[in-house]
């Protein structure tokens, strides 16, 4: 309601018989209101979290809004260091949250979703584990490394929750594979079969994406039919051009892989538009729809390569079909799936590349084999991970919507951890009675986590900025301990 100046006079007993002289009274009313050492009470900083993190205002617009409403003289650097106290009391809380552990509790236990999203090359990767069963996410942590060790240390902190475990989906990688097996032994570990159908696919997705290059670079002759009928007013340009949109729009598709492959949907939608033109040019013929047929032969040329690939990709939606059956046991399927390995495996190819595509399918199916399976007897584990990649997709678009930017790998960078403990269905009041929650110590705890984060990514900046001034430090320092 506005601006209060809190003073909380502690004491000890003046007794001098007590038995706890050293004893500091203070009151319990005051400490709510803010965390030690801080200023701006526990309210502004939920204020500032729900405005930066649910409304996604950025750090200038927090303050414009703080000192407006509320009048709150409050610097920049200030507010981003809230958001930062934020962040570390929502980590704190999620930790220490007894009813946040009923939930998972109460289902039975949770079913493991991992995967790692690393922004780019060079930046540490970072890993969100999260309840299946509940959409609650467990544990979220920046890892420079993604070896077996590193995955294990992510799962003891999973195991210290004291919930059984049901179930666990993840990509094939194999440092997960290794670390769930070392930690969750006996526990189903599900494999998700759209990375699956991904890695099969590959070789035969690039060949796909070639074709689909190769249709686009001749196609875009059209431009020059399209100039000249724009100039007419007639029926038949008004047909021309209702042909060129109809190839404009199928030049923009670029398909979904692995099993909506864009090159043989446009080789299909070409074929398609050039059977309808051939049929119409056919009793009197025209310029312009011979100058658009001559563009599309490349759909002639190519036919070899489409049939080809399409013969491939039986490979791939048959596989799909197998894993994709409902309501049917794991024996049924694996046995279906060793049928259709055992006959691609005896087919000959004349080709290399058709030879390297088969291959490619039986390497990946014998190496995710024992994990393929689990779903078919056990269905609260789910056939795919691609819930957990669309909440990884969620995240990112959140900071696009706040910034405008195309890329989001900075802010990943800079706070996808702890951003990804946030529950923007929470109210700000909610929230608030959570942050009152947290102990002084376990907010350290968090929040030297998260400065140290910062640490390494102030370091990472200093040194772009002058790699050269930091080197002739060091040689400084080297000098005067040789001397």
């Amino acid at each position: 309601k506005g601006t209060f100046h809190v003073t909380s006079y502690a004491y000890k007993c003046p007794t001098k018989t007590c038995l706890h002289p050293q004893t500091v009274y203070r009151s319990m009313e005051s400490e709510m209101l803010n965390l030690k050492y801080y200023q701006f009470s526990l309210d502004v900083i939920a204020k500032v979290g729900h405005l930066r993190f649910n409304e996604h205002a950025t750090i200038r617009q927090t303050r414009r809004t703080l000192k407006k409403h509320f009048k709150l003289q409050i610097s920049r650097s200030e507010v981003n260091l809230l958001c930062q106290v934020y962040l570390a009391l929502i980590k704190a809380n999620r930790q220490h949250d007894t009813a946040f552990l009923e939930k998972l509790r109460n289902n039975g236990g949770i079913v493991l979703s991992i995967d790692g999203l690393q922004p780019e090359k060079g930046n540490e990767t970072l890993w969100i584990l999260r309840d299946v069963l509940t959409g609650e996410v467990l544990l979220a942590k920046n890892l420079s490394c993604a070896d077996t060790q590193s995955i294990v240390s992510l799962l003891k902190e999973i195991k210290a929750l004291n919930v059984p475990v049901k179930g666990v989906i993840s990509d094939g990688q194999k440092s997960i594979r290794l670390a769930v097996a070392q930690q969750f032994p006996g526990v189903p570990h599900q494999l998700c079969h759209f990375h699956f159908l991904r890695n099969i696919a590959k070789p035969v997705s690039d060949m796909d994406r070639a074709l689909k290059v190769d249709l686009k670079k001749r196609v875009r002759g059209i431009r020059v039919v399209e100039k000249k009928a724009t100039l007419r007013n007639d029926e038949k340009a008004k047909v021309i051009l209702n042909y060129c949109k109809a190839i404009r729009v199928a030049l923009s598709d670029d398909g979904i892989y692995p099993l909506k492959p864009g090159g043989l949907r446009l080789y299909r939608c070409l074929r398609k538009i050039q059977q309808s033109i051939q049929k119409n040019n056919k009793p009197k013929p025209d310029k312009d729809l011979d100058r658009l047929l001559k563009v599309l032969c490349i759909v002639d040329e190519l036919k070899t390569r489409h049939r080809r690939i399409s013969r491939l990709y039986k490979f791939i939606f048959e596989a799909s079909n197998i894993l994709g059956q409902r309501d049917a046991k794991a024996e049924k399927v694996q046995a279906d799936m060793q049928t259709y390995i055992d006959r691609i495996g005896n087919l000959r190819f004349r080709r290399q590349e058709e030879k390297a595509a088969v291959w490619n399918i039986l390497k990946f199916t014998a190496s995710h084999w024992e994990g393929l399976f689990f779903h078919y007897d056990h269905v609260e584990i789910p056939r795919t991970n691609n819930d957990l990649e669309v909440y990884n997709r969620s995240l990112k678009a959140a900071h696009r919507k706040t910034t405008g930017r195309a890329s989001c790998q900075g802010y990943i960078v800079r706070y996808g951890a702890y951003v990804a403990l946030l529950d923007s269905s929470v109210c700000q009041r909610d929230t608030l009675v959570g942050l009152r929650s947290v102990s002084y110590g376990a907010f350290r705890r968090c929040f030297g986590e998260i400065r140290s984060f910062r640490c390494r990514l102030s370091f990472k900046r200093y040194l772009s900025k002058d790699l050269e001034g930091f080197l002739r430090d060091q040689e400084r320092c080297w000098a005067k301990i040789t001397v």
